[in-house]
């Protein structure tokens, strides 16, 4: 059996880390709507800004190599 090249252990990284932090995400998203005060009294706002986050983040890793 040949050993795992460096490329595809980031692959298998990325796999499982992936989902896991969205699901942290999703938690902090839930704990933070359920808990504090301001976010219960606009949940639009807050849910708008947890939603806008991820996306923000992969445009701009997307874009990132393609700026100069």
């Amino acid at each position: 059996m040949a050993p795992i090249e460096s490329n595809d252990r980031l692959m298998i990284s990325l796999i499982l880390a992936v989902p896991f932090a969205a699901l942290v995400y999703c938690a902090i998203a839930m704990g933070t709507l359920l808990t504090v005060p301001a976010a219960k009294q606009y949940p639009l706002v807050f849910g708008g800004i947890f939603a806008l986050i991820p996306l923000v983040t992969g445009a701009a890793i997307w874009v990132g190599p393609f700026r100069k």
